[in-house]
Parts: C-alpha cells; structure tokens; sequence
C-alpha cells in the first residue's frame, strides 16, 4: 500500500482570489467613473445644491 502525499497548501490562494476580485471591482468602477463622470460630477453637484443651498 503506497501513501500518498498530502495535498498542496493552498492557503495563499484565497488571499490571491480576493485580491484578483478588488482588482476587477476597481477596474468596472473607474471604467464607469471614466464614461460618467461628467454627468455623475454635475448629479452630485446639483445634489449637494438642492440640500445645502448657498
């Protein structure tokens, strides 16, 4: 009966898993921020307006 050799650690993968998903969150919302950030800068702004107004 041959023995065969635990398996491989992979305790470093899940650390490398959730780094790989915040990187893919960062890069959906700057692509978001990059095609509205305009408008997205002007909601905000009047917002801010509407509740604090000068």
């Amino acid at each position: 009966m041959s023995r065969q050799s635990p398996a491989p650690s992979t305790s470093g993968q899940g650390i490398i898993e959730f780094a790989l998903i915040l990187l893919l969150i960062a890069i959906v919302v700057l692509a978001i921020l990059l095609i509205l950030g305009d408008d997205l800068r002007a909601f905000i702004f009047d917002l801010l307006n509407t509740w604090f107004p000068q």
